[in-house]
């Protein structure tokens, strides 16, 4: 797992010395200094309301996913760590065992939990245990009442995005199959509540539906999949998951990523088109989001109008956030 390092001099220059007329340019070569897959836990353990995730790992991601929720220990949040200690990776006790008693306890405490996500913070060979074994294990185990599942957040395998593309690649099996072909259209991707709200309204208007979310706001209610299904995807790092739903039967619709009032409307217009939905009718739904989404950007394009930035590459949303950036405030 790493972590964003310190703030580098450019070389040759002495510190604080020249402008920036005079600084030469850095290059980035590579995903070395980003946020391990753990940290997606954040933002999906309040969005999948009755699903816990337990992450095996060390204490150091134990204090990660504390720091990084801003949590305290007694406000008793849908994540936790079972903490690997020096003698589980010596072999001196049985890791196996103690999964099974770490988890036994945890449900036996926490009966509101209807999906486990084991989460693994190192590959199996480092942490001494199969955790896709161990998931299928104890989901017979407590099934029906409980379904154990399991992901990778290592940072040797994962940056912080593709947590999110694993955990939902690894709900893709457990959709149940649309009967059917009739159409369907899933948005891919973990959203703020009142967004989806905000998108059942729009697609509702255009005559877009029915409409879907992954992840679901509860384990239980996994939409279902098939060969009507069509997806779009809300978020550029959902490759897997993507890849998953393929093999399910489902039709990607490609569309720019809902970034700013251009690419909303064009990922709008793309799940518009497949329906057959006239210009007209998508023009009279969208009015008037896109006029305030105009009004709300004048003001910053005052402030960033030719201006530049620069993106670490860590989280795949880089291309989208610069076309945003470039075509809709001037930088």
């Amino acid at each position: 797992m790493t972590h964003p390092g310190a703030p580098r001099e450019p070389e040759g220059m002495a510190p604080g010395a020249g402008g920036c007329a005079d600084t030469p340019i850095l290059r980035e070569r590579g995903q070395r200094e980003v946020f391990c897959g753990l940290t997606g836990i954040i933002w999906l353990h309040r969005k999948i309301q009755d699903a816990f995730f337990l992450v095996v790992g060390s204490r150091t991601c134990a204090h990660l996913l504390q720091s990084a929720a801003g949590v305290m220990i007694f406000a008793e949040p849908r994540f936790a760590t079972a903490i690997i200690e020096e003698r589980d990776l010596a072999g001196l006790a049985d890791a196996n065992e103690e999964l099974d008693r770490v988890v036994t306890r945890l449900i036996q405490r926490r009966p509101d939990i209807r999906m486990l996500f084991l989460v693994g913070s190192c590959p199996s060979e480092v942490i001494k245990l199969d955790l896709s074994r161990a998931a299928q294990r104890l989901s017979q185990r407590f099934s029906p009442s409980v379904r154990v599942l399991n992901y990778s957040g290592s940072g040797i395998e994962t940056t912080f995005t593709e947590g999110e593309d694993a955990c939902l690649a690894a709900l893709v099996p457990e959709m149940p199959a649309e009967p059917g072909t009739a159409r369907s259209l899933l948005v891919v991707g973990a959203l703020a509540e009142v967004v989806e709200d905000q998108f059942i309204r729009l697609f509702a208007a255009l005559g877009v539906g029915p409409v879907r979310f992954l992840p679901s706001r509860r384990a239980s209610e996994l939409p279902a999949v098939g060969e009507g299904t069509r997806f779009l995807l809300a978020q550029p790092f959902l490759a897997g998951t993507a890849r998953a739903l393929e093999a399910r039967g489902a039709r990607h619709i490609p569309a720019p990523f809902p970034l700013g009032e251009e690419g909303t409307s064009a990922w709008l217009r793309a799940a518009a088109e497949v329906w057959g939905i006239s210009e007209e009718r998508f023009a009279q739904a969208t009015a008037q989001g896109r006029e305030r989404a105009r009004a709300a950007l004048a003001n910053h394009r005052a402030t960033l109008d030719g201006k530049s930035i620069f993106f670490f590459p860590d989280s795949q949303l880089e291309v989208p956030l610069a076309r945003f950036l470039s075509r809709e405030l001037g930088m």
